[in-house]
């Protein structure tokens, strides 16, 4: 993935959850909550964890910036699942993943599928995505290394998941094969989710990204 994506995340990270939380949650409509609910859950949540390798561990090899991100990577069973935390961290992970996908082909057909209405960060990687790919470009490298992964169910049935990856260096590149920008650095990241499951499939209905430990 691009820093021109990672940037635009925690750019867009304050914007996307101000938007979200004005007014009540409607019937089958994305809400997110407010930015805190991500690192202090209230009392009567109930929080599950995934313990994972720290997100300071070096990345593998086979994660350069020439790697080809053309391959989906593989939905889990959880997107047809029932609403529960571990099913929301597993749709949450495979969302996140997506992205690497994403900017090297320009197949925004499953990102849209789960995105909701109100996700500002589901529709600027959507939009920085037709950006590359109507230059006539793409984007290799990128591989997200996703790491500790938590979640804790709210009350009106939506769930807060948190995700600390790496994000690996990366390359845009023209349709010659010549660099058009070149991302050499491995960034220690975090992201927020707020997503639910509705009565016909799990929505996004916001993330919040922050850089957790700098370049690596």
């Amino acid at each position: 993935m691009s820093r021109l994506p990672a940037a635009l995340m925690l750019a867009l990270a304050t914007l996307t959850l101000a938007a979200c939380t004005d007014g009540g949650p409607e019937p089958e409509r994305a809400v997110t909550v407010a930015a805190t609910a991500a690192t202090t859950p209230p009392s009567t949540a109930s929080a599950s964890t995934t313990t994972a390798p720290s997100p300071s561990a070096a990345p593998t090899s086979s994660a350069g910036p020439d790697q080809d991100m053309t391959t989906p990577p593989q939905p889990p069973a959880a997107l047809v699942g029932a609403a529960t935390e571990d099913n929301a961290k597993a749709v949450a992970r495979y969302f996140l993943s997506l992205v690497p996908y994403v900017f090297a082909t320009g197949d925004l057909s499953t990102w849209d599928q789960l995105s909701g209405p109100e996700c500002s960060f589901c529709d600027s990687i959507a939009a920085t995505a037709k950006e590359i790919h109507g230059k006539g470009n793409h984007g290799t490298g990128g591989a997200l290394e996703l790491n500790f992964t938590s979640a804790f169910a709210l009350e009106d049935g939506r769930f807060v998941v948190g995700i600390e990856y790496l994000e690996t260096p990366s390359r845009t590149v023209a349709s010659d094969g010549s660099v058009v920008e070149d991302f050499p650095d491995t960034y220690s990241m975090k992201a927020n989710f707020e997503l639910r499951r509705s009565s016909s499939s799990w929505v996004v209905d916001g993330v919040e990204v922050d850089e957790w430990a700098g370049k690596q």
